[in-house]
């Protein structure tokens, strides 16, 4: 799955993040402090948004009706502290209507009954982030080498910002200018061991940059801890 969850109370959008990631480990998990937020996350990708109503600027309601009109086929779940809100919330036809606090259990069953149930994909393209492994439809992927199977890592750890090669000689060979005929071999070693499963899309080189398409791979885990395994910083 790809989900959103918007609340202005980042301890609410982690406990939900958490419980989604043991729900779905394989799905993509988002979170946001407000609508305008949500806006810049939300595409037709992501398939189900948890919604809390009373938050700063645009309210949950008001937000629904808008992303019913540009995302229809968007499953609606509010998450919320006043049940006395039930009723508005209905006249907008979400998926499901949770009270906080909210459990696991309740996750569960919303998920049970969405109105545009959610098909089933495969496996596709999945990067395990602790500890680091790269999988597709279930099969590791392996580089090779080591240096490979880091660097994939580091752009990983990226989240989809695109790298120099001047950052990339800096973090892995101190910025020496004579590795640059070795990163552009890591480079095409990635792409093809990534085309020969038909992944080799995720790869982006744009302006001298390169990168990856996060919206091609499922990252399951928490990024961050990328970094720690292999120290970069």
């Amino acid at each position: 799955m790809i989900t959103l969850s918007v609340d202005d109370q980042p301890e609410i959008t982690g406990l939900m993040k958490k419980m989604l990631g043991r729900i779905d480990p394989r799905g993509r998990h988002m979170t946001a402090g407000g609508m305008d937020e949500a806006f810049t996350l939300l595409s037709d990708e992501v398939q189900i948004i948890f919604l809390d109503i009373e938050m700063h600027g645009l309210n949950g309601i008001e937000a629904a009706d808008l992303l019913a009109k540009k995302y229809p086929k968007l499953n609606i779940i509010f998450v919320t502290g006043h049940p006395e809100y039930s009723l508005s919330a209905h006249g907008v036809f979400p998926s499901g209507f949770l009270t906080k606090p909210v459990d696991e259990k309740d996750i569960r069953r919303a998920l049970e009954h969405l109105r545009f149930p959610i098909e089933d994909k495969a496996a596709g393209l999945v990067v395990r982030c602790e500890p680091f492994a790269v999988f597709y439809n279930d099969q590791p992927l392996v580089f090779k080498s080591e240096i490979t199977n880091e660097l994939f890592a580091y752009l990983v750890h990226k989240n989809g910002a695109l790298c120099t090669n001047g950052e990339l000689l800096s973090v892995f060979w101190e910025g020496n200018p004579d590795k640059d005929g070795r990163l552009r071999q890591i480079v095409a070693d990635i792409r093809t061991v990534l085309n020969d499963v038909g992944a080799g899309d995720v790869l982006i080189k744009k302006y001298g940059r390169i990168g990856l398409d996060m919206s091609v791979y499922t990252c399951v885990g928490n990024i961050g801890s990328i970094n720690v395994q292999f120290g970069w910083y």
